[in-house]
């Protein structure tokens, strides 16, 4: 019952907004179908529903005929915009696809809700619910008409009913279509103002993300000759050839989703999308498919040679992010660098495959989508209200947006400091990983990686702090903010259950530590007084005869030259294509 509120609801909701065409319509649709959800999620995770949910042979040719329409929307988006890779890859999709269609074994699509995918209901449906309400204040600002403003918060709302349906497809080809439909939200979304750059970035990320749909589609055909099985379930229960090549295929798509090098142009390009877009889908809900699909093919993978790559892709994506990150100065491409290295990490103790680190995997998933969904929507409030993108304008931004770098320094420090579950995680993956030396000697690289992007997240975090609590510049003259109710709910919801979650996951591992539970509150409320106080003295450097020097901490950048930076792009591009490699000829 709760299963089908979750993939029903917010298509009623979307239905309302246009029956409700007022704000306060708006957010009654809004708020409704965040209880709604909330609730269902954490009932079904609480109380299981274990069944399968079979799909009729009606439903599933409709399915078919529904994607097929899609690639072919596709093809049509090569032609009109003259996009050569988003042509030629709808047009090596069309093929695959029919080609499996037709040899695939006749076996009903199910829907099975397990333990993985009860806890990516949590993740969907409370953070994706509280960005969906935070989206109307956001729209309201935005300079367009009040219909395509319901437009978009529909989008949002539909997406959520594909996530849920993707997170319990048992069935590969069900999967690959909801896959696509991610797709197609990313590409809507992001093109959503209609201006160059929008419609560039939008089609950068559709064929980027069509080369993980060409992935899947090739591990279905594996599984259909190798395995005979239509199945995630049935083919990690199978056995036979090319059972391990088709794992390595369809485990090749996550990269792609969670933009690892070298992919992750299409992520950072999608950061001009309006902020709930860059939120929900770009950073706390859809590219959480990366993880997820390794999780669920971590059975069968842990322990392979695709898998231990894979792990080590992950880690070095991880490390290469970070670094990247730290040349940066928008806040929004800060935040979406920082999330493809997370990812990398994410998909890394996935690729793994012990109980210990899938657990570890999922708490960062958890932490994550939490602390970069509050982390984006405060972005979008500061632009919003003061038209602030980049950090070095950002400098004294204390005493006029308290609420909005409270909520930045919030989730700044519950990426980094205990006990919250990223630095827990973390802390817990090294000390899994290293047990694992002995007998995987390559993991090494999985344990340096983890040490080392951590070290430049903790500094790339700190170094924004440092420009929020800097003093204010005399040329800063901006009024006071007001944060609206629309954003300051949201935001609240987020920040409590980020501490919510940090409770419950400290009396789950050592409940003796709780008492840090305290620390990162008491840091995020005295750091700004701190600032407040220091503003009142001068820093004097000896040997400058009393002149005063500035120290800038958020001035601080690592750029790699444009030869540096191709040499990265190509080596993570060639690793992705032996990782692939060995998989398709193990």
């Amino acid at each position: 019952m709760m299963v089908f509120i979750l993939l029903l609801s917010p298509m009623i909701a979307a239905l309302a907004l246009f029956a409700l065409p007022s704000l306060r319509g708006r957010y009654a649709v809004a708020t409704l179908l965040f209880g709604v959800l909330s609730v269902a999620a954490l009932s079904l995770f609480l109380h299981p529903e274990a069944q399968p949910f079979a799909i009729t042979p009606g439903m599933g040719t409709l399915i078919e005929a529904a994607d097929i329409v899609l690639l072919f929307y596709f093809l049509f988006q090569g032609v009109k915009h003259r996009s050569p890779p988003v042509l030629l890859l709808a047009l090596i999709q069309l093929p695959l696809y029919l080609w499996a269609v037709a040899i695939t074994p006749a076996e009903a699509p199910a829907l099975v809700v397990d333990d993985l995918s009860r806890f990516m209901f949590l993740i969907i449906n409370i953070v994706g619910g509280a960005i969906v309400l935070y989206a109307v204040e956001y729209m309201r600002r935005e300079k367009s008409s009040e219909g395509k403003q319901r437009l978009f918060i529909a989008y949002l709302m539909l997406f959520l009913a594909v996530m849920n349906a993707i997170v319990i497809a048992d069935d590969i080809l069900l999967f690959f279509f909801l896959f696509e439909m991610t797709t197609l939200a990313s590409y809507l979304l992001i093109a959503f103002r209609g201006d160059a750059a929008g419609r560039r970035n939008a089609l950068r990320a559709l064929w980027m993300n069509q080369v993980g749909g060409v992935f899947l589609l090739l591990g279905a055909l594996a599984a259909a000759y190798g395995p005979g099985s239509a199945t995630f379930s049935g083919l990690l229960q199978g056995g036979g050839g090319l059972l391990l090549p088709a794992l390595a295929l369809l485990a090749m798509a996550a990269p792609v989703k969670g933009a690892s090098l070298p992919f992750d142009g299409w992520l950072l390009g999608a950061m001009v999308a309006p902020t709930p877009v860059s939120a929900m889908l770009h950073s706390a809900t859809m590219v959480k498919i990366a993880p997820f699909l390794l999780l669920k093919l971590a059975p069968g993978l842990g322990g392979t040679l695709p898998g231990t790559l894979l792990a080590l892709f992950g880690a070095l994506v991880f490390v290469a992010a970070s670094y990247l990150a730290l040349s940066r100065s928008l806040l929004k491409e800060i935040l979406g660098y920082s999330t493809v290295a997370l990812l990398g990490l994410m998909m890394s103790l996935a690729a793994v495959g012990t109980p210990e680190s899938m657990q570890l995997a999922m708490a960062l998933m958890l932490f994550h989508a939490l602390a970069k969904a509050l982390l984006f929507l405060a972005a979008g409030a500061l632009e919003k209200d003061f038209g602030l993108k980049d950090v070095e304008q950002m400098k004294g931004l204390l005493q006029y947006a308290p609420r909005s770098v409270g909520f930045l320094l919030f989730g700044f420090f519950s990426l980094t400091l205990p006990p919250f579950g990223l630095f827990m995680g973390k802390l817990f993956a090294i000390a899994s990983v290293a047990s694992l030396l002995h007998t995987q000697p390559w993991f090494v690289v999985v344990l340096t990686g983890i040490a080392v992007g951590s070290a430049l997240l903790v500094l790339l975090y700190f170094k924004i702090a440092a420009a929020l609590l800097a003093a204010a510049p005399d040329t800063l003259t901006i009024e006071r903010e007001m944060m609206p109710p629309g954003f300051a709910a949201p935001l609240t919801v987020l920040t409590l259950l980020s501490l919510a979650a940090a409770g419950g996951y400290m009396l789950q591992q050592h409940s003796s530590l709780l008492w840090l539970l305290a620390l990162p509150v008491l840091i995020v409320a005295l750091l700004p007084l701190l600032a407040r106080s220091l503003q009142r003295f001068d820093r004097v450097m000896p040997y400058r005869c009393g002149e005063k020097s500035e120290f800038d901490g958020a001035l601080f950048y690592v750029e790699p030259s444009a030869a540096a930076a191709r040499s990265l792009q190509w080596g993570f591009g060639l690793f992705f294509a032996a990782v692939a490699l060995s998989g398709a000829l193990t």
